[in-house]
């Protein structure tokens, strides 16, 4: 099966139910968007590593980037392999050292701890097309202009300038002042 990357998007708060949160992952080269569920320890630790920040106390994910290093485990990808009834399933692609190409390892995870890591070791998030298909959504279209803009404060740095020259080009001056605004924010803060 071809895989399809994803970036993370944002995370938002799941407004009635006080721990539940949604990661909005989207489709790299596409315009879907793929909303998973997920806990707030979860969403915080994903916060923690989009926005750059160092917590004085290593987290889980964390200390499994470190065992991995420490062993030379080299974290491949993280893929979304399948949905059903609302629950997603994913993997972390490991390969051990001393082995072959074709002698990688396949862990089964969650998918908010699997999206966690991928962003700590800094490796791909896919997914398939029969996940899209079942659960991926077309929020507006993509225009930095519509009611469906992301949340900049949930972006990191890169993520920022890719959504500030889109507004550009799409002259959405309003959008782009507050992106601008947010990125000198975070620049004056050290990050």
């Amino acid at each position: 099966m071809e895989k399809i990357a994803l970036s993370v998007v944002a995370i938002a708060n799941q407004g009635n139910y006080e721990n539940a949160y949604t990661l909005i992952l989207a489709e790299k080269n596409g315009n879907r968007k793929l909303p998973i569920v997920i806990g707030m320890s979860e969403a915080q630790a994903i916060a923690i590593q989009l926005d750059g920040m160092v917590p004085a106390r290593p987290l889980v994910y964390d200390f499994i980037f470190r065992f991995a290093s420490s062993f030379d485990i080299e974290i491949i990808e993280v893929i979304i392999t399948n949905v059903e009834k609302g629950i997603f399933y994913a993997e972390i692609v490991c390969k051990i050292p001393g082995t072959s190409e074709e002698d990688i390892v396949r862990l089964d995870a969650r998918t908010s701890d699997a999206v966690a890591i991928a962003l700590k070791c800094g490796c791909p998030i896919y997914t398939y097309e029969v996940v899209l298909s079942k659960a991926g959504y077309v929020f507006g279209d993509d225009d930095p202009s519509s009611s469906s803009k992301p949340n900049i404060k949930m972006m990191s740095i890169k993520e920022l300038n890719e959504v500030l020259q889109k507004a550009i080009e799409k002259e959405d001056y309003e959008f782009a002042s507050k992106i601008r605004d947010e990125i000198a924010n975070r620049q004056a803060n050290g990050e």
